[in-house]
């Protein structure tokens, strides 16, 4: 997660950036992006059939793709995991907790 799609995502942050930088940076996330619809196809976490920390720092750097205007639509199994987690109750909770701020 840190180095392939936190790293290479976090680069899309700056206004800076060249379009052509972002989207060399977009092209190479969605390839793990890609790589990741296929795990999660076979899987309800990354890990297996239990959440796990790796599961909790996907879902945050996923929760990013709205500042990029980056719709998940196009990676179905990735798109149902985020929204599978964003629907568990403590997860709600953080989030309203967050929003508060």
């Amino acid at each position: 997660m840190t180095s392939e799609i936190h790293a290479g995502s976090a680069p899309l942050f700056q206004a800076s950036l060249p379009e052509a930088a972002k989207a060399h940076f977009r092209e190479r996330l969605f390839k793990r992006f890609d790589y990741l619809d296929g795990v999660l196809a076979g899987s309800a976490y990354l890990m297996g059939g239990q959440l796990s920390v790796a599961d909790a720092y996907l879902f945050t750097v996923l929760g990013w793709c709205r500042f990029f205007a980056i719709d998940l639509g196009g990676w179905p199994a990735l798109s149902e995991y985020a929204a599978r987690i964003g629907a568990r109750p403590a997860v709600r909770a953080a989030l309203r907790v967050e929003a508060q701020r």
